[in-house]
């Protein structure tokens, strides 16, 4: 066995590079599996253990005014195990020295409580008194403002500026992942942040008093969150109920689960398909060194070898390939798992999220690797066993030669030169290799435009939402509804208004039968040009009819259509619900709005001509006199800056350049090792033919053409097949992701693709070149040596 031992170390030495490009694939594979597997561990024992340390709730209730006497009451509810009433609101920070705006959501606590719903984490700091305005702050805004222990932060308060002292920071499972509104796609640390301080503290600081707008509660075991569902709506509809859902819907979760859901899937297709291909050449390697061995399988087998000894000889290369693959490639993704565990810390606010060295997937890895180099090499040298030691020493017959079906296409036929009809040739009689090239490289080009897309598509949600959308420059919310003449009026008078429109953004709850949805309809005036509802063709939908216009994903969840009639609540309506119907669906890719004109909504809510927020087109620089002129306004809950908002997005989209861009390289590494690899393995089976063309007085670039043409029109191929693929990925993905907060639209740029086929073409380029320089390499004599 000796001997079997050195061979093989000989036989890895001399086709070194091929085995390189072979286990860089594996590397590629399990580094992903590895890092994504552990990122997934971390994120969901992290979730779990916080969300039942920290008794996160089952539903989510939110209403206009409920005194807190009431709130006790709804423990009657069968099926409620625990319920609790709080004050939420949110409060700008009075910063005059910076141009953004900074927010801060105020959310009651009861300190006294040892037991709570949603139990608030002191991460640094003191507990926060019962009488005293101390807050406890999110560490994500704690550190991005600056702040220390002490600190004061001032607030405006229903026009008046409230000193809030920070005792503490603390951490709450319902703001893991903390948005101010669902508009805002990503947690901005710098300018959203949120604040804990005990009730009585914060109901003295509204002129609501001790009435919460916001409810929390558990489900007993053995009862159904819908089944407290159902008896609670019509109880808390006469406190304007706006919305009630349960933890599956709650924004933060929803994030969280979806990126665990996204792990999972990345976890088990990613690294399948690439340790696949590398099995892929692993079989080719495996069968064309069994075919050129044959000799001395022949001698080995006359010395006594059994063709079973033999057998584990060749399974050998598979068990090296799948140990070294699986060490790298799991050492590598446990040391890309500490980077990306820190990145996610920075989006998630889950504490013990951290990254450890872990050897249950390192040994995950090595098996995963090891099976699939295993049977690879199997299915590659099982051949050997029906050879005879006589029969094993002669040569093969050479294969059959007859005309392929291409040749019988004359014109097509005559257009070739002499090394595209022998490639052409060859590519027919090694079909199989031919395939799994194709497969390979069309996997290489679908992962570049995968990558090329989330890259781009990103802009692109980003660049309809504020340029064919919001076409505003600055946006007034009111704290309550207003006369629409009283806000126009006033806002009229503001320095550098060019345009203004006002529109009512009303809660309002859907039924159908037994679904229903609770969501903002957005009331629009007739010709608006501040607010546009666009279709999936980029045009704007007019709001003609006496109806309401749901987006897809809406219309989808309450399995309704155009002409369809929905019952309508609201905490606005007076008088009992009303049912309407579908006037229109359209697409809409960030939230789940509904749309009305603003002239048939106040009809029907039956309050008169009351507006909500307040779409102004202003100079830049005005925007920051008008946020001095409301600064501390009662009626003004905030001024939203768009471009503010757009460049803070935009830095963050740019962060997440990077990771596509390795995702990019990783891809195109891949179509280089499948095609460097093969093309290894092509030039070993045919040196003495290429050899010989050389004799013939072929220069090295013309004997090079026959190997390029083969791989050229494969690659093409791979690359048109690629384009499905890669839109079946991004189908795929975006299904996954589609929610109420964001839609992914499946549309490629041409870009994208470009991006996609400059990457592949680059890959096989590179390897050519190597594949170029062995050509120029070849012995004429020793090639053409008669094998012994």
């Amino acid at each position: 066995m000796v001997v079997l031992w050195r061979k093989l170390f000989r036989d890895l030495w001399l086709n070194k590079t091929a085995y390189i490009a072979c286990l860089t694939v594996i590397i590629i594979g399990l580094m992903m599996y590895v890092s994504m597997a552990i990122c997934y561990d971390n994120l969901e024992t992290a979730k779990n253990r916080f969300y039942e340390e920290q008794n996160f709730a089952d539903g989510f209730v939110k209403v206009r005014g409920m005194p807190i006497t009431q709130v006790t009451q709804l423990e009657r509810i069968e099926g409620i195990e625990q319920v609790q009433g709080r004050i939420v609101k949110d409060v700008r920070v009075y910063a005059p020295d910076r141009d953004e705006n900074v927010y801060l959501r105020l959310v009651s606590v009861d300190p006294n409580k040892e037991v709570a719903i949603n139990q608030v984490r002191i991460v640094d700091g003191v507990p926060i008194q019962g009488k005293e305005r101390n807050i406890l702050v999110d560490p994500a805004f704690f550190e991005a403002n600056e702040l220390q222990l002490g600190s004061v932060v001032s607030v405006i308060a229903e026009g008046r500026k409230v000193d809030l002292s920070i005792a503490g920071t603390a951490q709450n499972p319902e703001f893991v992942y903390a948005m101010r509104t669902a508009q805002d796609l990503y947690p901005s640390p710098e300018t959203f942040g949120i604040a804990y301080l005990p009730f009585d503290v914060l109901s003295n600081m509204f002129s609501s008093g001790a009435n919460v707008n916001d409810i929390v509660f558990t489900v007993r075991e053995g009862f159904t969150y819908l089944d407290v569902e159902e008896q609670l709506r019509p109880t808390l509809r006469r406190y304007g109920l706006e919305y009630i859902i349960p933890r599956d819907k709650q924004v933060s979760n929803v994030i969280l689960q979806q990126e665990l859901e996204q792990l999972e899937a990345t976890v088990a297709t990613i690294p399948i398909v690439f340790l696949g291909i590398a099995a892929m050449v692993v079989y080719i390697m495996l069968r064309r060194m069994v075919e050129q061995q044959r000799g001395q399988i022949g001698t080995l087998k006359s010395f006594g070898y059994t063709s079973r000894e033999i057998l584990f000889h060749y399974l050998a290369y598979g068990v090296v390939l799948g140990i070294a693959g699986g060490l790298l490639g799991g050492l590598a993704g446990i040391a890309l798992a500490y980077p990306l565990t820190i990145l996610y810390q920075s989006f998630f606010a889950l504490p013990g999220l951290e990254s450890e060295f872990s050897i249950r997937y390192l040994f995950f890895g090595i098996l995963l690797s090891l099976g699939f180099s295993v049977i690879a090499a199997y299915q590659g040298s099982k051949g050997l066993l029906k050879l005879q030691p006589a029969e094993a020493m002669r040569p093969p017959a050479p294969p059959v030669a007859k005309r392929i079906f291409i040749e019988k296409i004359k014109p097509l036929w005559a257009i070739l030169s002499i090394q595209g009809k022998m490639a052409t040739r060859n590519l027919f009689r090694n079909k199989l290799r031919a395939f799994f090239i194709l497969i390979g490289v069309s996997f290489s080009f679908a992962m570049i435009a995968v990558s090329g897309y989330f890259s781009s598509v990103g802009d692109l949600i980003i660049g309809e939402q504020f340029e064919k959308v919001q076409t505003y420059d600055a946006k007034v919310v009111f704290s309550s509804p207003l006369e629409k003449s009283q806000v126009e009026n006033e806002l009229w008078g503001a320095q550098g208004v060019k345009n203004l429109e006002t529109i009512l953004e009303a809660p309002v709850s859907l039924e159908k039968e037994w679904r229903s949805k609770d969501i903002l309809l957005m009331g629009l005036p007739d010709g608006g040009v501040l607010y546009n509802v666009i279709d999936d063709k980029g045009n704007k939908v007019e709001l003609y009819n006496n109806g309401i216009y749901l987006s897809e994903h809406l219309a989808k969840d309450l399995q309704v259509g155009v002409g369809a009639s929905l019952e309508l609540d609201s905490p606005f309506l007076k008088g009992e619900p009303l049912t309407i119907y579908v006037a229109g669906v359209i697409s809409q890719n960030i939230g789940s709005t509904a749309y009305m004109r603003y002239e048939y909504l106040t009809e029907l809510l039956g309050q008169g001509k009351i507006v909500t927020s307040a779409l102004l087109n202003i100079d830049q620089e005005h925007i920051r006199l008008l946020k001095e002129r409301y600064q501390e306004a009662t009626m003004v809950a905030s001024i939203e800056d768009k471009e503010q908002t757009m460049s803070q997005i935009t830095e963050l989209l740019e962060t997440f350049s990077y990771t596509t861009w390795i995702l990019v390289l990783f891809a195109a590494a891949c179509g280089f090792a499948i095609i460097y690899s093969t093309s290894i393995i092509s030039l070993s089976e045919r040196q003495r033919e290429l050899a010989s063309l050389r004799v013939l007085g072929m220069s090295s670039k013309e004997v090079f053409e026959v190997l390029s043409f083969e791989q050229w029109t494969i690659s093409l191929f791979a690359m048109l097949a690629g384009i499905p693929l890669a839109y079946g990925m991004v189908t795929g993905i975006a299904q996954s992701i589609d929610t109420d907060i964001m839609v992914i639209p499946v549309v490629f740029e041409p870009h994208t693709f470009m991006l996609a086929a400059a990457g592949t073409v680059a890959s096989i380029l590179i390897a050519q070149l190597s594949v170029y320089r062995r050509v120029t390499k070849l012995s004429l004599v020793d090639v053409l040596k008669e094998r012994d």
